[in-house]
């Protein structure tokens, strides 16, 4: 367990069966790590009344994280740095993953994205939704969540697409200026509904 941070693991779909979506976020928070399952704090109130209102039966989902791992002061940031900051600190980045803007993954956590890759190429989704940026880079290599929520992307831990949206953190507090944030964010969940149940279909 890297630096014996809090652990918890992904929500497989119900009756291991083929979900037909994958939900992947960030890292788990306090709430995340008290109950052992993600996106079950506000953010995962938000996701499941998004999830309701667009059909998505989240029992049904791949529910998981990048990093299982909690990081300190819920800090995503933890994960990464820079090669400045890493030498001065006298530790190892697995520059093979690409830059997350100007960082790199740590290397003692980057076996966290191939344990990613693992399970998604094992439960094989019908469609991936990258929450938020961190799940963007992880999944696509790309950054600027902004500019790419909503469309199609090619996938780079295996050939699932990915359709990217906004952490329903983010969702969260702009839903405190109105209620536009969210509507995109059901839209985009809407868009992979859509796909995934074309994918599925033609698998079937």
């Amino acid at each position: 367990m890297p630096d014996d941070l809090p652990f918890a693991d992904y929500q497989y779909p119900a009756g291991g069966v083929r979900p037909p979506i994958a939900l992947v976020g960030e890292a788990p928070g306090a709430d995340e790590i008290r109950l052992g399952k993600p996106f079950v704090g506000r953010a995962g109130q938000l996701l499941d009344r998004a999830l309701a209102a667009t059909g998505i039966a989240r029992e049904a989902c791949l529910i998981a994280n990048v990093f299982r791992y909690r990081p300190p002061d819920n800090k995503v940031g933890h994960f990464f740095a820079s090669k400045r900051k890493a030498a001065l600190e006298d530790d190892a980045l697995d520059e093979t993953l690409g830059k997350m803007g100007a960082e790199f993954c740590r290397l003692r956590y980057s076996g966290e994205i191939l344990a990613l890759a693992e399970i998604l190429r094992r439960v094989n989704p019908g469609v991936i939704v990258a929450l938020g940026r961190t799940p963007l880079w992880a999944l696509t290599g790309l950054n600027g969540v902004t500019a790419l929520r909503g469309q199609v992307l090619a996938g780079r831990l295996c050939s699932i697409p990915v359709i990217a949206t906004f952490h329903p953190s983010f969702v969260n507090r702009q839903n405190s200026i109105g209620p536009e944030t969210e509507a995109t964010f059901r839209a985009d969940l809407a868009m992979a509904k859509s796909m995934a149940d074309r994918n599925m279909q033609e698998a079937s």
